[in-house]
């Protein structure tokens, strides 16, 4: 005890080399005394193995005389915790006999607190022969508890065996198969709600049954995820990226698709969650928040500030809810919000996931059509270099379709990108399209009309065989082949029927094989294309010229039926008409005359 302690203090004091100043003798001993008092108060535990592997919540029961206290491992030193919070209180002290102090408080340590293993052994044989036999035990018949009857312990113990004996007898009985029967009924009847509501409000990704195929495999690689996480590892389901489901299919379809979805899905992982409402609750709001935060995900930084709003709402839903719960922060869990911060930095591989769906199912995303429209690429420096005067009209077309999609709503970087690759085909032949011919000089005067039409109906199919090569998307591909419709190269046509009146003309020969635009984004590039290209043969471009060039090329094309298969109402024409107009005179920097 303390005076094992001091005996041993002094014997190493009188070794010690210098040991005249008695001041520090007398201060040392109190010091070293303090700290085995603390020691002792609390108590220092003798390692048994039934403590072994025990955390520090772990019960025990400390008997002194006639006096039992309860306590746990936690509140207990052992030699070795004992010896360093010893070591930690002589380093602060920064005294030159430190090793000296260390020693004897060493060599002083008493475990005083033993485990009683016959103690122990009796008080848990006594609880057992306490145990009554027949507690809870209800005959066939007999009334458990009636309606306004007050609960007490007795009666909770017996309604919760009754709850084990049912869910027992469901597990052995054809009772299951009714639960089995039910939950697929649920599940189909969530399936069939997002089956119809893709159905009737998405059309163009009903259509496409690559967008359904997407969607069911992402949510059924989510659901299989979180229900091995469920029942091996319970602890870590909120470090599931959940929100990474929303997120992709927010990258290939659209926000209300990825939300309708992502809302399916949870009420899916709701039969295994333990917590149902929690988990529903918590991640709803965050996957609603991440959609929110990448929108059209047009920048990787975007995924960046999606993980942390992610994190952050994950943090704000948490602490709500255990002050809601709980009234306090003492419970709050370090595990779970590591969790939250691992499911957050998850989010990141939205970035290799994208990349294997876009190679995949053949979908373009956002990202990929920024890379596409950078006039860096190799295909659009090509056409830059061979074909510049095409390579200019091709700019201009790309600006005056996103503008006119920015006032009619729809993909307006899809159609930007498509209509910088729309004549990529005229590189084969340049000097045969005016815009790259010299003054003075033109090839088509050196061959038949028949040969021209042929020349330049081919930049078409030119241009679909040098994007496949180039392992350009489909839909960039689409804008190529769609971009002259059915039309007639009318003035070759009307060239070689004045040369030959009294002849047959072949219509195929002078006639593009299509098809015409079948969606919004590549009507409007036929319709940006043609006015453009038309505008540049205008001599001293005016107001009215101009408004008459627009009108003339959209009553063509809508006579010749070049927009029916696409999904763009007469409302939308009549605007991508007055946004044609004036782009066309700023471009040709015409004054607009406003009436008195």
């Amino acid at each position: 005890g303390e005076v094992e302690l001091i005996r041993n203090f002094n014997t190493a004091w009188e070794l010690r080399p210098n040991n005249f100043d008695q001041a520090d003798s007398s201060k040392y001993v109190n010091f070293l005394l303090k700290i085995y008092k603390k020691f002792e108060s609390r108590g220092v535990i003798q390692y048994n193995p039934v403590i072994d592997g025990k955390d520090r919540f772990y019960q025990l029961r400390l008997i002194q005389g006639n006096v039992v206290a309860e306590t746990t491992l936690g509140q207990l030193y052992d030699i070795r915790s004992a010896t360093l919070d010893a070591q930690n209180r002589i380093d602060a002290l920064k005294s030159p006999d430190s090793i000296l102090l260390q020693n004897v408080i060493s060599i002083s340590l008493v475990q005083n607190i033993i485990y009683d293993n016959s103690k122990n052994e009796s008080e848990l044989n006594e609880l057992i022969n306490k145990i009554s036999t027949t507690r809870g035990l209800v005959q066939k018949g007999e009334l458990i508890i009636s309606t306004g009857e007050l609960v007490n312990s007795d009666i909770y113990q017996t309604l919760i065996s009754l709850k084990y004996d049912y869910e027992k007898e469901l597990d052995t009985s054809d009772s299951r198969i009714y639960t089995i029967i039910g939950m697929v009924s649920l599940v189909t009847l969530l399936f069939l709600v997002q089956y119809l509501f893709i159905k009737f409000y998405r059309k163009s990704f009903y259509d496409q049954i690559k967008y359904t195929v997407l969607i069911i495999i992402t949510q059924l690689f989510f659901v299989a995820i979180t229900d091995f996480i469920f029942i091996a590892f319970p602890e870590w389901v909120y470090i599931v990226p959940f929100a990474l489901l929303a997120i992709i299919i927010a990258a290939f379809l659209d926000a209300g698709v990825a939300i309708f979805v992502y809302l399916v899905t949870l009420m899916l992982l709701g039969f295994y969650a333990i917590n149902s409402f929690e988990f529903f609750y918590t991640e709803a709001i965050v996957g609603l928040i991440a959609v929110y935060s990448v929108k059209k995900l047009s920048k990787r930084s975007d995924l960046f500030r999606a993980a942390l709003m992610v994190f952050v709402t994950y943090i704000v839903v948490y602490i709500s809810m255990l002050l809601i719960q709980e009234g306090s922060f003492e419970s709050l869990s370090w595990s779970i919000i590591g969790n939250h911060a691992g499911s957050s930095v998850l989010i990141l591989l939205a970035f290799p996931i994208i990349f294997i769906y876009e190679k995949t199912f053949e979908i373009i995303t956002q990202l990929t059509l920024l890379e596409l429209s950078n006039t860096n690429n190799t295909l659009l420096r090509e056409l830059s270099i061979k074909a510049p005067g095409t390579f200019q009209h091709s700019l201009q077309v790309a600006n005056l379709a996103s503008e006119v999609l920015y006032e009619i709503g729809g993909d307006a970087l899809l159609a930007r990108t498509g209509a910088l690759y729309h004549d990529i085909g005229k590189m084969k032949n340049p000097l045969y399209f005016v815009e790259n011919q010299v003054a003075g000089y033109n090839p088509h005067d050196e061959i038949t009309y028949e040969e021209s039409a042929k020349i330049i109906i081919g930049h078409v199919l030119g241009g679909i065989e040098m994007a496949r090569k180039a392992r350009l998307p489909e839909q960039i591909i689409d804008f190529i082949r769609t971009h002259h419709g059915t039309r007639r190269v009318v003035y070759f046509y009307r060239l070689e029927k004045k040369q030959n009146p009294g002849m047959e003309v072949d219509k195929s020969e002078f006639t593009y094989h299509g098809p015409p635009p079948f969606s919004k984004e590549t009507a409007v590039v036929m319709m940006a294309d043609s006015v453009e290209a038309a505008s540049r043969s205008l001599n001293a471009p005016d107001e009215q010229k101009i408004n008459d060039l627009v009108d003339n090329i959209f009553n063509s094309l809508m006579e010749h039926g070049q927009f029916l298969n696409a999904n763009i109402t007469m409302q939308q024409i009549s605007i991508a008409r007055k946004v044609l107009k004036k782009k066309l005179l700023n471009i040709h920097h015409v004054r607009i005359s406003y009436p008195d």
